[in-house]
């Protein structure tokens, strides 16, 4: 690795946007691991075992589904209870062909719960989650002459959960969807005072973070300890759980020691010291959006280009002037060291460790044997990413007060969703063909959802501090100069966008995709990331949100 040589420059008294940002919460705590092949050897022996004992479960007999249809049923709720644990991955294959075999038989054994409210939500929710378009009329035996929701279902606790879980996955025009999020939220709401402690702990933590739009794996390190508290739990699938748990965590904890190193050896805030150092968050975020141990190498290229647009973001954002940032742009634009000698000297580490860590990408892919023309698109995207900061600086400049839809037409862009999807991609290995990449380059309907959801939620966290110092304006401001509202009107219709832009997704799920579904999924995790890191503040700005999940993911196993 070519490591910054340049002379540490002394940051000239101009006046600059600071951002001002809270210090990094890890230091070197991640730094030295070494991994104990012995116990992960163990513990990958035992998942093997554990893998075909739980096979032997999910194999459909031709009895299982029509006739009586009571073992279709319990084969779904195994599969929400792999899913849920998150140990599914471990049975793609074998889920795939018990839900292709069950969709088409659904009427035919579903009358066999007819009137149970928990297992037609969960059937309706599982096969909607694997892009099966099971009808929503099938809740209209639980609703009255005058459409609304009957008050006897109110005291189905575990239904009403169901049910409740099972709205998120609505699309468009499913009004009877929308009535029955507002029935189940406040059922559990006002009767959560009154359960069992385990359910109680279940009904909050849904109603504070629903399981279609939370983080897979902080989500399934949740269930762990909820499924352990179940009376009817599986012990098979508990100790599955725990011991794959214990066992991909410590190829992450492997994986973010290199990140931490790598970042340290790079030296790069002390050339820049105005950045975030949130080098532990990006590797989290990573993990969020692709946690299966064969997808290492996407993780590590992911947090490195996150890192990277860290920086870059930063410089834009906070830090560069109009010139120098105009230099840096042209030079991005150019992709040559040569192009260096043009940059102030504190820009100088910054684009070599762009066109460093880039080259780095190429040998690590090459050195895996895999699909090398895939990093062509990722340098192309930063280009295209610094283009779009080179028109804020544009507008900021000339204090222009962009529409709402100018705004977005560039923001969906610096936001970097696109860039980021791409750099996932990239180390994703051969399912990642070329048409996956012309599909991202595209604008597909679910990157835009989630680029639009990742900006607007943005937007409203970052109108919180940004009036404190001249930035862009942001699409709260535009809203309110474009439709005359106030602050909370403008956010109030935001909230609308976003709710809207989850419907879009919900549809883009449903079979068929244009690409594999496994590289799909990423951008759904995408979007799963954005809204629980930037739900009620910008918790990548401010460190202190994630710590726990990090903690619970990083350094807590989990006692077997």
């Amino acid at each position: 690795m070519d490591h910054l040589s340049l002379e540490k420059p002394t940051m000239p008294d101009t006046l600059r946007p600071l951002g001002n940002f809270p210090p990094s919460l890890w230091g070197d705590r991640f730094s030295s691991f070494t991994l104990d092949t012995q116990l992960l050897e163990k513990y990958s022996t035992e998942v093997e075992v554990l893998k075909e004992e739980v096979k032997d479960m999910l194999v459909l007999d031709h009895d299982d589904v029509g006739d009586g249809g009571k073992s279709g049923a319990e084969k779904m709720v195994l599969i929400d209870a792999l899913e849920r644990l998150g140990v599914s991955y471990l049975f793609q294959k074998e889920i795939e062909e018990l839900l292709e075999n069950m969709f088409p038989k659904f009427e035919e054994y579903s009358h066999v719960f007819h009137d149970n409210l928990f297992m037609l939500s969960l059937h309706f929710r599982v096969f909607r989650q694997h892009g099966y378009d099971l009808s929503s009329d099938a809740f209209e035996r639980f609703t009255d002459n005058n459409g609304e929701f009957k008050e006897t279902i109110s005291s189905d606790m575990m239904g009403m959960l169901s049910l409740y879980e099972a709205t998120f996955l609505k699309t468009h025009g499913e009004d009877i969807l929308d009535k029955a999020f507002c029935f189940t939220k406040a059922g559990l709401e006002s009767l959560k005072p009154h359960l069992s402690s385990n359910l109680a702990e279940q009904v909050t933590h849904a109603l504070y973070q629903s399981l279609q739009r939370g983080i897979p794996r902080v989500e399934a390190r949740h269930y762990i300890s909820v499924y352990e508290k179940d009376a009817s739990r599986n012990e098979k699938l508990l100790r599955l759980a725990k011991i794959d748990f214990n066992r991909v965590q410590m190829l992450h904890k492997e994986e973010l020691c290199h990140i931490s190193r790598w970042w340290k050896e790079w030296d790069l805030r002390s050339h820049i010291p105005y950045v975030r150092d949130r080098a532990v968050e990006c590797f989290f975020y990573s993990t969020a959006v692709c946690f299966e141990p064969q997808y290492s190498l996407a993780r590590l290229i992911l947090t490195k280009t996150m890192i990277m647009i860290s920086v870059l973001d930063d410089t834009y954002d906070a830090y560069g002037t109009y010139e120098e940032l105009k230099c840096f742009t042209n030079a991005v634009q150019r992709w040559d060291m040569n192009a260096i000698d043009q940059l102030p000297k504190y820009m100088k580490p910054i684009y070599k460790a762009l066109l460093n860590v880039h080259d780095e990408f190429y040998q690590e892919i090459m050195a895996k044997k895999e699909i090398n023309y895939s990093v062509q698109y990722l340098e192309e995207a930063y280009k295209e990413v610094v283009r779009c900061y080179d028109v804020e600086t544009e507008w900021l400049k000339k204090g222009y007060m962009q529409t709402m839809e100018e705004h977005l037409a560039n923001a969906l862009v610096t936001i970097t969703s696109p860039l980021l999807t791409t750099a996932a991609f990239v180390g994703m290995g051969e399912i990642a063909t070329p048409e996956a990449f012309q599909w991202l380059q595209s604008q597909p309907r679910i990157l835009m959802a989630c680029s639009t959801i990742f900006r607007v939620i943005n937007d409203i966290q970052s109108c919180k501090t940004e009036d404190e110092r001249s930035h862009v304006t942001t699409g709260v401001d535009c809203y309110m100069k474009q439709y005359g509202v106030s602050r909370p009107e403008a956010i109030g219709e935001l909230l609308k966008i976003i709710e809207n832009a989850w419907i879009d997704i919900n549809e883009e799920m449903m079979r068929p995709t244009m690409i594999s579904r496994d590289l799909v999924i990423r951008v759904l995790n995408f979007t799963r990331l954005y809204g629980v890191v930037y739900k009620y503040n910008d918790g990548y700005t401010q460190p202190e949100c994630g710590k726990d999940s990090i903690i619970a993911l990083y350094e807590d196993s989990i006692p077997i």
